[in-house]
C-alpha cells in the first residue's frame, strides 16, 4: 500500500472502509487463482508498478503459470490497449522471474536433481539451479526447501542475506524464518515452498 492510501484510510476510515468490503465482497465466489490473476490485470489497466509487481508475485504462488498470466495480458488487449501490455511486460522483464524466461515458457514442470544428500550440510544453504536458486534447510534427514525469490516483489535473496536462522531480503527488509519460511518482521507471506523429494542418495526439484 502506498502512504497516501495509508492516509486515507486512517483519516477518512468511514469512507474508504466499505469501498474496501466492497472489493472482497464483489470478489468472494472467485478461487484464489482467478482472483489473483484479475488483480494483475487491474494494476496493469491503472499502470500501478509496485502494485503489479506485488499482485503479479502473488498469481504466482496462487499457482497462475507465467503462461497463462501473458495470455491473460493478450486476452485484454482490447480493453487495457498494447502499450500498456508493452509496459507491463518491461516491469516483469527487469523483475527477473525465471517463470517468464523464453526458454522455460510452455514447458511442463519436471523433476531435477538439485545436489547429492551427503554435499548438503546440516542448517542452511543456498543451491542455484537452472537459472534461479532455493535455500535447503537441513536438519537431520530432515529437508525444507524454499525458492530464493521474496514473496513480495521477487527480489532474489542472497546467502549473505541469511543471519542464523534469519533471511531478510535486501530490497524491503522482510524477514523470514529459514526453518520455516514464515515471514516474521516486515512483510505478511511466508517464503514458496519448492516440492522435492530424496532418491537414490540425491535431493530433487519439481521445476
Amino acid at each position: 500500500m502506498s502512504e497516501a492510501l495509508d492516509y486515507l484510510l486512517t483519516v477518512r476510515k468511514d469512507a474508504m472502509g466499505p469501498y474496501f468490503k466492497f472489493l472482497k465482497e464483489g470478489g468472494k465466489h472467485l478461487d484464489k487463482k482467478t482472483r489473483s490473476l484479475l488483480s494483475v490485470i487491474t494494476k496493469v489497466d491503472a499502470k500501478t508498478e509496485a502494485g503489479l509487481k506485488q499482485y503479479l508475485t502473488r498469481a504466482l504462488k496462487e499457482g497462475n503459470e507465467a503462461d497463462e498470466i501473458l495470455d491473460a495480458l493478450l486476452v485484454c488487449l482490447p480493453t487495457l490497449g498494447l502499450s500498456k501490455i508493452i509496459w507491463a511486460i518491461d516491469i516483469i522483464l527487469e523483475m527477473n522471474i525465471p517463470e517468464f524466461n523464453p526458454d522455460l515458457i510452455g514447458k511442463e514442470k519436471q523433476w531435477h536433481k538439485l545436489v547429492k544428500i551427503d554435499e548438503i550440510k546440516e542448517g542452511v544453504s543456498r543451491f542455484d539451479y537452472g537459472g534461479r536458486a532455493c535455500f535447503v534447510n537441513r536438519v537431520a534427514e530432515s529437508y525444507q526447501v524454499f525458492d530464493s525469490r521474496c514473496p513480495h516483489q521477487g527480489t532474489d535473496i542472497p546467502l549473505h542475506a541469511l543471519e542464523g536462522t534469519l533471511l531478510t531480503c535486501p530490497k524491503h527488509q522482510w524477514k523470514f524464518n529459514v526453518q520455516s519460511g514464515e515471514c516474521v518482521d516486515e512483510g505478511c507471506r511466508p517464503l514458496n515452498k519448492v516440492e522435492h523429494k530424496v532418491e537414490n542418495s540425491a535431493l530433487y526439484i519439481y521445476s
